[in-house]
């Protein structure tokens, strides 16, 4: 089989829910953060100092999607597996000692190194999905970030199975490994498709997206059924990866079908250009809800709007970033052992998948249908997240609150990661998408860092003094850090829903045509 045979639409959609099923090892954070702090004998506001130096790699998710823009998607692949590779692999002997310790400035770059090359992956895969499948970009948005989300669930299956008996440093070895590989294989797939050669059978189309997203939905709720039997049995590590595997290679079969039909139904046209032009990018641009398509660049990132995406996304995926990073010390201090961890990581990538795909296809549906605007469901989200934060402060007394905890927090982070995509492509079109998702993600770093570092850590630092020093143990740890945390996130809320009343009639013209 030649490689023009595979590259059509259906075949690089493939490619790239496999490409990010492996690239988001950073969403495992808690996997291997308390060997950071153990190795190099930090309190939790350096340990949450490295979580934000990660974030900054959003910068160089910025030069990803101008990259995107004027460079074959194979190459800006090749880019992003380079960093990946170098940044994690570099992390990984520092913490496991192969390396002497470093200042803390030093592993914090290589940690942000680590992370854009995953952002060049993101990036890729989410572009190259939504050029491909303009009709239906909630569904596809939903899939890529759903995918996303199950990665660090795949990648701590992988790392369980090659290290059984690792303190959680080696957990960075696979992910320096893992998406590179993966991303410098597929990388000869992936290019960017015809936008006229994507309107081709629109209900056959949505039928055959579902059914490549089904069996990822089905991995799911594996994940999060299979973190509740043995959870440190390695034979059921092993029987996890196999399933995990054999889940993934079925949306093969329904891109074969899919593109056979296609090509037989356009008389076997080709369906894929290197790149495309400025001309078929504006072409895009009568897909989507817009007042303006043909908005500058940095008019568009000036505007209310997009300020009210930025700043509502930010606050709400950070504060859930916040919950995630600190997983580890959240369960330590509630009395939860350090291999119970990846139950808690498995729960939340899991939840996160089904936020991010449902929201995706949920949100379609309810505008093609209603004419609901995405802004009201983006604020239902981070209400539902304002519920995790409530659930984990009421897990002091009563723990097992924890894991409904993890569950609607993992589910509302997921939503607002796919929601605030879709909306930037709703409202300001998807010639400089790209540009604007990663523009929209320069936010995260400075909340992170503010919530992080001077909320979460600083408290916790606090706590762990008035007890001697060392692990801080009890509600106390983090209670009022989680009391802040709500407390912003329904400011949050509000600005979501100050968005939808200023959107309201853009997405009501959808209903009306």
């Amino acid at each position: 089989m030649g490689i023009d045979s595979v590259q059509n639409r259906w075949m690089v959609l493939v490619a790239c829910m496999w490409i990010e099923c492996c690239a988001g090892p950073s969403f495992g954070f808690s996997i291997y953060s308390q060997a950071i702090k153990t190795r190099f004998g930090y309190n939790q506001q350096q340990l949450d100092t490295i979580s934000v130096y990660s974030s900054l790699g959003v910068f160089g998710g910025i030069l990803s999607g101008l990259l995107n823009q004027c460079l074959p998607a194979w190459l800006v692949l090749l880019i992003g597996s380079l960093l990946n590779l170098a940044g994690y692999t570099i992390v990984w002997l520092f913490v496991s000692g192969r390396l002497p310790v470093p200042p803390l400035w030093e592993l914090g770059l290589f940690t942000c190194i680590a992370l854009s090359g995953s952002l060049y992956f993101n990036t890729v895969s989410l572009v190259t999905s939504v050029n491909s499948f303009p009709d239906n970009r909630g569904l596809v948005v939903g899939l890529m970030k759903g995918c996303l989300g199950l990665s660090s669930a795949i990648l701590s299956t992988v790392w369980k199975v090659l290290f059984p008996d690792s303190d959680g440093s080696d957990y960075l070895l696979v992910g320096a490994i893992v998406p590179s590989v993966v991303a410098f294989l597929l990388m000869p797939i992936v290019k960017k498709c015809e936008p006229d050669d994507c309107k081709n059978g629109s209900s056959r189309t949505m039928q055959n997206l579902a059914l490549a997203a089904a069996p990822m939905v089905f991995l799911a709720v594996f994940f999060m059924a299979s973190s509740f039997w043995d959870g440190h049995s390695l034979q059921g590590d092993r029987v996890k990866l196999v399933v995990t595997l054999i889940t993934i290679a079925i949306p093969l079969y329904v891109a074969w079908k899919a593109s056979t039909n296609e090509r037989t139904s356009i008389g076997n046209k080709t369906v894929l250009v290197p790149l495309t032009t400025q001309e078929d990018s504006n072409n895009f641009d009568k897909y989507v809800i817009i007042e303006c398509a043909d908005s500058s660049l940095w008019r568009t990132i000036c505007s209310i709007n997009f300020f009210l995406v930025l700043f509502s996304s930010a606050v709400a995926i950070e504060s859930g970033g916040v919950t995630i990073n600190n997983m580890n010390q959240i369960a330590t201090s509630l009395g939860y052992a350090q291999q119970d961890i990846t139950i808690f990581v498995t729960l939340i990538s899991a939840s996160q998948f089904l936020g991010r795909f449902g929201s995706g296809a949920l949100s379609d549906y309810l505008l093609s249908n209603f004419g609901v605007a995405r802004p009201i469901l983006v604020a239902l989200a981070q209400l539902i997240l304002c519920c995790g934060y409530m659930l984990i402060i009421i897990a002091g007394t009563f723990p097992q609150a924890l894991y409904l905890g993890c569950i609607f927090i993992g589910f509302s982070f997921g939503t607002n990661w796919c929601l605030s995509s879709i909306t930037i492509s709703d409202l300001f079109g998807l010639h400089h998408f790209g540009t604007l998702y990663n523009v929209m993600m320069m936010g995260n770093p400075i909340v992170l860092y503010v919530l992080s570092v001077w909320v979460a850590g600083y408290l916790y630092d606090i706590e762990a003094a008035k007890q001697g020093g060392g692990q801080c143990k009890g509600s106390t740890c983090f209670n009022l850090t989680f009391i802040i945390l709500f407390s912003i996130s329904m400011f949050a809320t509000l600005a979501s829903f100050v968005l939808w009343w200023r959107t309201r009639y853009i997405y009501r013209k959808r209903m009306d045509n």
